[in-house]
This record gives structure tokens, sequence and C-alpha cells, in this order.
């Protein structure tokens, strides 16, 4: 094992072992040799090199969501650091935990016309939990600081006894920053930020740490007093109405007995996205395809007054459906109650009242009689009648995105992983049910298709089975994580090639000219064939309903290679039908 003689990069491996933290996802440079080398030579980490720090980010982000612990990332000096935003603001909203690690020049030499230099410093600014610059080491390059004019960390006059005590200083103030940075990213669940700027000589190591650290991890779990569930169980017990909806979170997030209470209590109705990751056959998971047809009937205001929640209570993150946020914005509760670590969103127009605490720790404790209203068998029959229809509408419907996505929907194996891009792919799969019922991830915190084939490879790097299922545009953006030398022989990529931007032409405002094809639709005429060639993938194309089924027989078998299904539909076929489906479900049931 080798440890840098630079006294802060020694201290942050040191802290990182401290911690427990062992992911570690290096893009090359030279600023950052010190941290590269010393990750990669001790085996208390798993390291992974990636050039492109964009696609390294969301790969992190990816294995954080695989392991639930902080992923470190490692990257050099200047522009290297900006490619890591998009993903470092998925992961902000997303409750993410991640760990940056910048490299950077001394503070002297920053805005001197020195290379590789940008200002570091609270570079992501509102889209990171925290951020903070470590101070440099006096005793490293002593010399090479004082001959800067603008340094202002050493006198010239001062003596090596001296040194030696600003130094103590110095490593004392960077382990309290290194643990205060830690601990929120592990308290949060959120990425946070920390500069390391440091002086050459960069390449210098030893086989044995010089370093003791003098400050002691301490990270205190967040448990709710009972006091903070009494308001709401004192609603639950007497609301006739409460619609409780969750958002995306992590698998077994809500335990057996907590769904069982549920369950006992017929004022509640539970909305759920497979984002959610949360399986019962009470809860409604097919939230657009209850809630849009209502829109195309006649009686829609009284239909949704009388639907519409007295009280909602949230759990986990973000909420995909846009039906769900215009229906409780439109039609508003009286009250809502946030229950989680996660920050209390007023996405429904109404101020959350937050409960920290884990919602196990109330539904499991809640003791209240089975109640006898009817608000959930209002839901449950309008479920009833609209499954009728989506099942009869679907016997008959021709080849396009809806059909692709109902196969889907049934085929993709137990034992898989999903995770979807953004925009098309991630709605229509909420239109069925898993039929598996496999969990599923997509970065919801942004919503961006960038990162999601990098975010996929990140999950499946320690032989994960995850298959991505993505839209064409979203692939193509992010096709550098092809390059990512992780990839194991069970990851899937499934794309859904309409030559486009296809959600575009749902979306109200729509226009079918010139314009909109280029500049918002984006249309191409590109496949994956050359680049499942380049990249060592396996790869089948279909454009059939017989042609997929065929090729999903044996797409998820055992194989020497990973695989590419490339699905070819008609991008205004999809649109046509799509609408037609909605309006079909919303008609009277004969």
């Amino acid at each position: 094992m080798k440890y840098p003689k630079i006294p802060v990069a020694q201290t942050l491996i040191l802290s990182c072992i401290q911690y427990n933290f062992c992911n570690v996802v290096i893009s090359p440079g030279s600023r950052n040799v010190p941290l590269a080398i010393g990750f990669a030579s001790n085996e208390k980490f798993n390291c992974y090199s990636i050039v492109d720090e964009r696609s390294a980010a969301f790969f992190a982000i990816g294995l954080s969501q695989n392991s639930t612990k902080p992923t470190i990332l490692v990257c050099t000096s200047g522009s290297a650091l900006l490619n890591y935003y998009p993903a470092i603001s998925e992961a902000y909203f997303s409750r993410i935990p991640l760990i940056v690690l910048s490299a950077d020049r001394p503070l002297y030499k920053i805005n001197i016309g020195d290379g590789q230099t940008i200002n570091q410093q609270d570079v992501f600014r509102e889209n990171i939990y925290f951020s903070a610059c470590l101070e440099q080491d006096p005793v490293h390059a002593t010399e090479e600081i004082i001959k800067s004019n603008f340094q202002k960390i050493i006198s010239k006059s001062i003596s090596e006894k001296e040194i030696i005590k600003l130094q103590k200083k110095v490593q004392y103030n960077n382990e309290i920053k290194i643990k205060k940075a830690f601990e929120l990213c592990l308290k949060s669940n959120q990425p946070v930020h920390l500069n390391i700027p440091m002086e050459e000589p960069l390449y210098n190591f030893i086989d044995h740490p010089e370093i003791v650290l003098s400050v002691r991890k301490k990270v205190k779990p967040v448990v709710a007093e009972k006091s903070s569930f009494e308001k709401l169980v004192s609603h639950i017990k007497k609301t006739k109405k409460i619609l409780l909806i969750i958002g995306v979170q992590e698998e077994q997030s809500l335990s057996e007995k907590s769904i069982r209470t549920i369950n006992s209590l017929t004022n509640i109705i539970v909305f759920k996205e497979h984002t959610s990751n949360v399986t019962d056959e009470i809860f409604l998971s097919n939230i657009d395809r209850l809630l849009a047809p209502i829109e195309f009937m006649k009686e829609s205001d009284r239909l949704f007054n009388d639907l519409s929640p007295e009280i909602i209570i949230s759990l986990g993150g973000m909420i995909i459906s846009k039906k769900i946020k215009s229906f409780l914005r439109n039609y508003k509760a009286h009250n809502h109650f946030h229950i989680g670590l996660n920050p209390a969103n007023s996405t429904y127009y109404i101020k959350a009242n937050h409960i920290e605490a884990n919602p196990n720790h109330l539904f499991e404790n809640l003791e209240l009689p089975e109640s006898n209203f009817t608000y959930r068998d209002n839901w449950l029959q309008l479920r009833q009648k609209i499954n009728v229809l989506h099942k009869r509408f679907l016997r008959v419907v021709k080849f396009s995105d809806l059909k692709v996505f109902e196969i889907l929907s049934n085929k993709i194996p137990c034992n898989y992983r999903i995770q979807v891009s953004n925009s098309s792919p991630v709605r229509y799969f909420q239109l069925f049910n898993l039929k598996n019922n496999n969990a599923m991830y997509c970065n919801r915190g942004t919503s961006g298709i960038d990162g999601c084939t990098s975010t996929a490879i990140g999950m499946a790097a320690k032989d994960t089975p995850v298959v991505l299922v993505t839209g064409d545009l979203s692939f193509l953006y992010d096709m550098n994580a092809l390059c990512i030398k992780y990839i194991p022989n069970n990851f899937r990529i499934i794309i859904i090639n309409n030559q486009g931007g296809g959600i575009f032409k749902i979306l109200p405002g729509y226009k079918n000219n010139s314009v909109f094809s280029e500049y918002i639709e984006t249309r191409h005429n590109y496949s994956a064939y050359n680049l499942a060639k380049m990249f060592n993938f396996k790869y089948f194309s279909v454009s059939t309903k017989f042609g997929l089924n065929f090729a999903l027989a044996t797409f998820f078998n055992q194989s020497k290679k990973p695989k590419i299904l490339e699905i070819k539909t008609n991008s205004d076929k999809s649109e046509k039908i799509l609408k037609e489906y909605f309006k079909y479900l919303s008609k009277s049931e004969k």
C-alpha cells in the first residue's frame, strides 16, 4: 500500500478508511495523483477508473443506489470538476450520497494565468448539501509556497518550529471539515464537496501512514419523538379521506407490518409508482391510467371533488406523474404530512408538516380499530372499471410504444433491476403492472436524460443483473458510458428508438412542422448497431410484436457479452395510439 506524503491527501484517505467508505470512482489527471494513487494502492477501496467525469459521476450514483452508501469521486483541477455538475445536482435532489474530492492548485495560483485552474471553491453553490475548501499544508513544498507574492499561508521569516505548530493547526482544522462533510453526507444522504489545494511535488509516497487522526467519527441516528406523531395519528383516526402517496425510495423501505396496518384502514388509499419499490395488490400503482380518463369525462369536476382527499401523507422522494400533481393542486387537501428524512416539499401547493423519522416507526406502532369508511373502496372500484377497459384496448392495439411497454412489463425477469431513462420510457412503464415486481430506478431528481446509461452501468458494476430501458435520445446523449470497462456480461440495454423525442408530441402546444421536428423533437436516423459493434455488445433489432417476443425469449439468457436490443417504433403512430388509449379508458363500461 502507498500513502501520499502530502498530509491533507493522506488525511482524506485515512478518514475514508475510518468511515468504512469503500467505493471510489477516479477520473485520471495530474493534480489528483496523490489521492488517485493513494486510493488505488489501498486494498480497503474498490476503485474504478473512468476518464469522462460526467459519466463517472453518474456511474457513482449507480454505485450508491446499489450499496446505499456514499461513493467517493476524485477528479483533477480545472474544468474536470464542472463535468460532475449534472450528476451532483441529480444526487442532491434525489438524496443520493456522494463525496466529491476535487484536487486543486493552491489559492495563490488561481487567476494569475496558470493552466488548468478555475474558481473551484463552492462551485456547486445551491445544488449540493455541503462544501468546503481544505487548508493547504505549510510543511509540504514550503519553499515553493514562499516564492509566491500572493500566498498568505506562511511568513517568509517564519521558523521551522513555527511551521510545525502551524501545520498542527491546519491538520486539526482539516480533520474537523472532513468529519463534518462525511457525517452530513451520511445523515442527509446527499452529496458533499471538499476542495483540496495541493502544491507540487505530487508524486511522493510512503508505505505506511505518518498521520494519526485525532478527530473521531460520531454519527447519531435520527429518531423522532413519539409526540411528533400525535397530531398525525389524531387526524388519521377522524378523517374520512386520506391519500398516502409514495415517491422514489429504496427497496423494502416500507415493512410488511406497516403495509398491513395501512391496509386495515379504509379511509386511506395508497398511490405509488414503480420507483417507490413497494408492492401490494391494494396500493394503486398506475396513477395516470386512473386519472387521465377522468379528464375526458363529462362529470370530471364532480368526480375529482368526490375523490379528492382531506389529508395527504407523503413518503419518499420525487413523484413522476404530472396527473397526480395537477389533481392534488386543483382539489386541495386541508393538510399535508411528510414522513421521512428527505425534504418535505410543498409539491401540492400546501405547506408540508415534516415528521423526520422512518415511516415504519409510525405505521408499525399505529394501533387503531379497523375503519369502515368508503374512500378506499371508491378508488378501487374506479380501478376495476378502468382495468377492464385497459385490457380490452390492449388486446387489439397495433405495434407501438404502448404495446412495447406492455410486453416489457411482462417479460423482464424478476432477478433484474430496471434502470429506466427519463421522459417517455419512465411514464409508459407507469401504465402497466410489473409482472415480476422488479425494483425500478430512475434519475428523477432533475429528471434529465443525461447520464441514464452511466447510472445503470454503475448499479450493474458489481455484477448485479440490471437492464436499462431507454429512449433513443437518452442513449445517444450518454454514449460515452459505453467506454466504461466495468460493464458485466449480464448487463442489458433495451432502446425504444422512435427516431426522436417522442414525448414532445404528446405535450400541449406541439406543432407538426419542420421547426418542431428539428429543434424540439430532434428527428434523426441513427441506429445503435455500429456502437454495439464498436463496444463489443451483442446486438438485436426488432420492429414487430412477433420479433420483440421472439427476441425477449432469449435476451436475458447468460452470454459472454452484454447485449443491446433496439426496438424500432413509429413516433406518429405511437402518439395517436396513446391519445386513443386514454380516451377509450374514459368510456362507460358496457
